[in-house]
């Protein structure tokens, strides 16, 4: 079997966990700052503050991780259309999300998962050329 089937298999594997986890109540911001309260000795307001930066920064890492798995897959144009599905698959979330009681789409967080794409995409780039270099010297 190609390599980049098992990539596209693990792809839609984390599609699959990112549908299922948006709908959970447990994902809803209200419940992760109640788990922050019961776990750090915080003010509501630092909970607050520390639950939206956490919420943030699991949106820009599920993303980045879920493109570099769509670009593993692809032999051509890796890094458009791995960026591309990725958004695209960040908005669908998004609209189902606006259908799950508690829950809300968001714009913005449409555009923080395709950022965390691009910049998880850079980084790989960046990365196979220092390889790349790495191994010539």
């Amino acid at each position: 079997m190609k390599r980049k089937y098992i990539w596209l298999g693990a792809a839609l594997l984390v599609c699959i966990a990112i549908f299922v986890t948006t709908a959970l109540p447990v994902s809803t911001g209200g419940h992760t700052k109640l788990l922050i309260l019961q776990f750090l000795p915080l003010s509501e307001e630092v909970a607050a503050n520390v639950n939206f930066l956490f919420r943030k920064i699991v949106h820009l890492t599920a993303f980045g991780f879920l493109a570099i798995l769509f670009y593993n897959s692809f032999e051509k144009n890796r890094f458009l259309r791995a960026w591309i599905i990725t958004t695209i698959y960040a908005a669908t979330d998004e609209l189902h999300q606006a259908f799950i009681p508690n829950r809300t789409g968001s714009f913005w967080d449409v555009g923080l998962d395709s950022l965390g794409a691009l910049l998880a995409l850079l980084a790989l780039q960046f990365l196979q050329k220092y390889v790349v270099r790495r191994k010539k010297g």
